[in-house]
């Protein structure tokens, strides 16, 4: 069974729910820095993600439960599909949290 990573995307409209709430509440406590920053760690928790999934599957499927083959495979390559479209939605990304600084 192939699975089909290519339906992976990031909803804008989401992402500026989470900004919006994030930001009402801990917006005084991050630095200017940190609020710029938040479309990177998105980015990169959603890789870390995959490398984990990624890696899981190489050792055989040790950690994460599974429920068929390749399912930690496939779950790598969804989140690696997402955080490319999270690149090409990078500006959009940027402009959302641009507009709760």
């Amino acid at each position: 069974m192939i699975r089909d990573s290519s339906k992976a995307s990031l909803s804008l409209e989401l992402f500026e729910i989470y900004t919006k709430g994030y930001m009402e509440g801990c917006k005084e406590v991050l630095t200017a820095e940190e609020r710029t920053m938040l479309p990177m760690g998105a980015k990169l928790m959603t890789y870390e993600c995959g490398m984990r999934f990624l890696t899981d599957y190489l050792q055989g499927d040790t950690y994460f439960h599974t429920s068929r083959d390749s399912h930690n495979l496939d779950r790598a390559r969804t989140q690696f599909a997402l955080v490319a479209d999270m690149e090409k939605k990078w500006v959009e990304m940027e402009e959302i949290i641009n507009r709760y600084q």
